[in-house]
């Protein structure tokens, strides 16, 4: 590991978020933010966490990214009024942002200081790496974790999409539905058309050999879900509409839930308890095929149903409402 590149891009990491927490321009700061989620993903490959790097690169720097940009979209500049402005001082507006940042960094650097003093593994981490294949058939230790060992969290963490999902539809109910049949240039067009079968098969890669190697559901959803907002993006919303309609999203997405909690109820009916893994019926299978890790491939795909037809409708709920001046 070169410990000389890790602590410049700890640095530029530092200086990028500093940076998009004191710009005043909004479009700047996303940009900038997205720089420093592409930062983090190189460090967090660089410190041999390929399935974080992947969800930070894709989730932080790609889609959240897109949603902010849409959001920034239905924004105005309006001036503050002078009543507004007197009572906000400015150091309140520039210091104590920067301050937090500071402290935060602070105590980030301060921490991967003391984990690089470590040498030897605490009793759970060299527990999992030893006894990871044996107990549940996975060649991927993380995968495992969400999963397997944890998987009851991992459960409760898709209901975190689910929330949000219902959350924006809610708020963005009253908007009205405009097809925009327009999209980019037709060298974007003809551009996405032959990239578009290229990123799908590396998000079907992901999702399906997720319990192989980094990866899983949430990281292959989040690029199928990268799919359908491109098409939104490059074609027009009509475009991407027609394809894949906002029922067959919340089918999809249900779907998924449906099928993470029928993989527990088999466990449960086996005997050996909600989500169980290799003790319910469920077979390790020859380690490294992609049948195997036992209920570890179904629970990514319904992790990947779910989350690739979430985000995907997170977005379009939110520019479902643009209307086009030209329309």
């Amino acid at each position: 590991m070169n410990v000389s590149l890790l602590a410049v891009l700890y640095l530029f990491i530092a200086v990028t978020a500093l940076v998009a927490v004191l710009l005043e321009d909004l479009l700047s700061a996303f940009i900038t933010l997205s720089f420093t989620g592409v930062l983090m993903a190189t460090v967090f490959a660089l410190l041999r966490a390929p399935d974080v790097a992947l969800t930070q690169a894709i989730i932080n720097s790609g889609l959240v990214t897109s949603l902010l940009l849409v959001a920034y979209s239905q924004t105005r500049k309006i001036p503050h009024p002078p009543e507004v402005c007197d009572e906000c001082p400015s150091w309140l507006q520039v210091k104590v942002p920067a301050f937090v940042c500071s402290v935060l960094g602070l105590l980030l650097f301060r921490g991967l200081y003391s984990l690089a003093g470590e040498r030897s593994l605490p009793e759970a981490s060299a527990h999992y790496l030893a006894r990871t294949l044996e107990e549940t058939g996975a060649l991927n230790v993380v995968g495992a974790l969400l999963l397997d060992y944890r998987a009851f969290d991992t459960l409760g963490e898709t209901t975190v999409i689910f929330a949000a999902v219902s959350g924006v539809s809610i708020l963005l109910s009253g908007g009205k539905r405009v097809h925009s049949g327009h999209g980019l240039s037709y060298i974007v067009k003809r551009g996405m058309a032959l990239l578009t079968p290229f990123i799908l098969l590396y998000a079907a890669s992901i999702l399906f050999l997720g319990h192989l190697t980094p990866g899983g559901g949430f990281q292959g959803g989040s690029v199928f879900a990268t799919v359908a907002i491109l098409m939104c993006v490059v074609y027009g919303t009509g475009f991407e509409a027609s394809r894949i309609s906002s029922k067959s999203k919340e089918t999809l997405e249900a779907g998924g839930a449906i099928l993470f909690v029928l993989v527990g109820l088999l466990g449960i009916a086996w005997g050996a308890g909600f989500l169980s893994n290799l003790p319910a019926p469920f077979s390790a299978g020859t380690p490294g095929s992609l049948l195997s890790a036992g209920s570890m491939p179904l629970l990514n795909i319904a992790v990947g149903l779910k989350v690739g037809a979430g985000l995907s409708s997170i977005f379009y709920a939110m520019i479902k409402i643009l209307e086009l001046e030209d329309e």
